[in-house]
């Protein structure tokens, strides 16, 4: 239910935010140097401004997902296949042809395979009962990547993993496709982290910023949330007149807006007098 105080903006249902303790740290500071009881208000006001000046919005949300992504990544795992040596000499000439290497082939094998395993059963059998594999091959992979041909291998067996993966290698040279699109979006990709936001606030908003938020979220391809973050960091970045914008936010009524302004005026100076 929205509630409001004399001379106070009207406030709705209070939102749950979440930060790293590092964005929340610096939102706290700014708050406290503006008066008590002012993050909720420096909050909407940093989403108001988002709302209303949206430009680079979506530039910024792709460079911080980029970002987040570098941070979270898990780091890739060796394996080390045996193949025989025409297979290696074709692999070898692919990842000559593309600019790139065996691993990144690898990886892309991989990904199709596991999009559209298909009937696998059988090629892998035959495979595990393959001669001639006198060549050492290492590549990087995903971790998941690899659990999840494992798991699947060992529905029917034990130690089939590696014939699995010859088979995911040679759908590949058997079926090469867009590999030059694939280098660019799929052999790039790693397992991430999950992205964890600690710090938890509750910030009350008034439905029409709410409903801007939710509209700008939608023409932008993302959410609520994490335009919230991305309006913390623009504050962060450049507060320009913050304090003059988190009183307007506050002190709503014109008739009492004069009375509060001047009595918020004489709590910041005493609190800027009072010593450490």
């Amino acid at each position: 239910m929205t509630e409001s105080r004399p001379g106070r903006i009207p406030v709705g249902d209070p939102i749950a935010l979440r930060f790293d303790p590092e964005t929340k740290h610096r939102l706290d500071e700014m708050a406290e140097g503006l008066g008590p009881r002012r993050f909720g208000a420096l909050i909407r006001v940093a989403c108001r401004r988002l709302v209303t000046q949206p430009k680079a919005v979506r530039n910024r949300l792709e460079e911080a997902r980029r970002l987040s992504a570098v941070r979270r990544a898990i780091p890739l795992v060796m394996l080390t296949l045996k193949l025989e040596p025409d297979t290696v000499q074709k692999f070898t000439a692919l990842a000559v042809e593309y600019d790139t290497t065996v691993s990144a082939l690898v990886r892309i094998a991989l990904h199709r395979f596991l999009e559209t395993p298909g009937r696998y059963k059988h090629p892998m059998l035959r495979e595990a009962e393959w001669t001639g594999l006198s060549e050492k091959v290492e590549v990087m992979v995903n971790p998941s990547a690899k659990q999840q041909i494992w798991r699947l291998a060992g529905r029917h067996g034990t130690s089939l993993g590696t014939a699995l993966l010859r088979v995911a290698l040679r759908r590949l040279l058997d079926k090469p496709g867009d590999l030059a699109t694939d280098l660019e979006t799929i052999a790039p990709l790693r397992d991430l982290r999950p992205e964890i936001f600690p710090a938890r606030v509750n910030v009350h908003f008034d439905a029409p910023l709410r409903d801007s938020l939710d509209g700008l979220a939608a023409r932008v391809g993302s959410d609520r949330a994490e335009l919230m973050r991305l309006a913390a960091e623009r504050v962060l970045e450049a507060p320009g007149m913050i304090e003059q914008a988190v009183n307007r936010e506050i002190f709503r009524s014109e008739k009492n807006r004069a009375h509060l302004m001047a009595r918020h005026v004489r709590r910041q100076a005493r609190r800027r007098t009072q010593p450490d």
